[in-house]
């Protein structure tokens, strides 16, 4: 325990230098500007008109929406007197929460696996370099939604299903990805009654968080978060289909494209359904691990920020597999930044919309491959715990 601490402040020690003395990627000068705009015109236009802005160098950005949920509007004025306060600029403290909420994350999964011997893990976990990298540079809220996602699994595992109803209406008030769960904690609850429980209080929550912005412009506001696409193009299956455009097999394109997102969607809800009918009951950390890399592998959209939703899951294939996607991912991580910055490291800025197609393709590809690989290293799993089960029960006298 010791060593872990001294791993987890030297960890947050890192991540809080990045956030002192780098500026970010375009993120950081986006959620800066939605704050301006917020105070200058109101939340209506923050959510009806976006920002636009250029960045340091003077290039004209396309616009950017405000596509959070009603209740980040709060969090964004938070940030916003901190900065006051301070001197210190929004980008800090946006960094500084995702690395205290990191060590949240660390925390409940140390909880969850509740083993001794796991030291190993949890110091990968900590040393994560997507955890470094998101949290300390990148700037925005990923890392603070996925600790209340992993905190509402284990109020879920516990039994304690109003606190978890809590924690997942917070990860859902910070962004709308932990829907991708709903269908897999719902078939874990064993009752109905707890079902309904858990919807409500989820819901409630997500509801209170966001008043009054949404009672005041609820068509606006779910209009627009619901509206929202990761950009398209550059990866995965939506990449590959595009290139068939205005060939023979233009029909391929035709069809997937629309369907795309849906499909994605289609097999989170769906992977919890089919393990229950064949009668497989993996733990809901586990379920929720497979569902992301799932839903990542098969998304038509990304973002760099996203690879935050994968790091605290797979501490349950051990530290082999640990090393090797963080390492991965975070070479591939480290080059974008790189490529972006222009190899400065002092006052760094990430022009993510500098960054060459090939370089683009290049590490979204590598991503892409390791997260498949990292889907069918969750199948050998769980295929191996069932057949142990199988195996154990099978012996057990009668």
């Amino acid at each position: 325990m010791r060593s872990l601490f001294c791993v987890a402040a030297g960890a947050l020690l890192l991540k809080t230098f990045l956030a002192l003395f780098t500026v970010g990627t375009n993120d950081a000068l986006t959620w800066e500007h939605d704050l301006d705009k917020l105070r200058a015109a109101g939340f209506t236009q923050l959510y009806r008109e976006g920002v636009q802005y250029s960045s340091p160098s003077g290039t004209a950005y396309p616009r950017q929406d405000f596509i959070h949920p009603a209740a980040m509007v709060h969090g964004l004025r938070g940030l916003g007197m901190l900065q006051d306060v301070s001197g210190l600029p929004l980008r800090f403290y946006l960094r500084l929460i995702c690395a205290f909420a990191d060590i949240g994350t660390l925390v409940t999964v140390w909880m969850i696996l509740g083993r001794p011997h796991d030291g190993c893990l949890l110091k990968l976990l900590t040393l994560s370099p997507i955890s470094i990298l998101v949290s300390g540079f990148h700037a925005n809220t990923d890392p603070i939604m996925i600790f209340f996602v992993v905190l509402g699994v284990y109020f879920v595992e516990r039994g304690r299903v109003g606190w978890a109803g809590v924690a997942f209406g917070t990860a859902a008030s910070i962004k709308l990805v932990p829907m991708i769960f709903v269908p897999a904690i719902l078939m874990y609850l064993p009752s109905l009654r707890e079902r309904v429980k858990w919807g409500c209080i989820g819901a409630g929550t997500w509801i209170v968080l966001s008043m009054p912005y949404l009672a005041l412009e609820p068509i606006l506001i779910l209009k627009t978060i619901f509206g929202y696409e990761s950009a398209r193009g550059t990866w995965g299956f939506y990449l590959f289909v595009s290139l068939l455009k205005d060939t023979p097999l233009d029909f391929l394109n035709r069809f997937y494209a629309p369907l795309a997102k849906w499909i994605a969607f289609g097999a989170c809800a769906a992977l919890p359904l089919v393990m229950k009918l064949v009668r497989v009951t993996p733990p809901l950390f586990v379920q929720c691990g497979m569902i992301v890399f799932a839903f990542l592998f098969l998304s038509p959209g990304f973002a760099l920020q996203y690879l935050a939703w994968t790091v605290p899951w797979i501490v349950v294939l051990g530290p082999e597999t640990m090393a090797a996607y963080y390492a991965i991912s975070g070479v591939c991580l480290l080059a974008a930044y790189t490529a972006a910055t222009g190899g400065t490291v002092i006052n760094a800025y990430a022009d993510t919309f500098n960054v060459t197609i090939g370089m683009r393709l290049f590490t979204r590809f590598v991503l892409w491959l390791s997260i498949g690989v990292m889907v069918w290293l969750y199948g050998r799993f769980v295929n191996a715990a069932c057949f142990q089960s199988s195996r154990t029960s099978l012996r057990q006298p009668s």
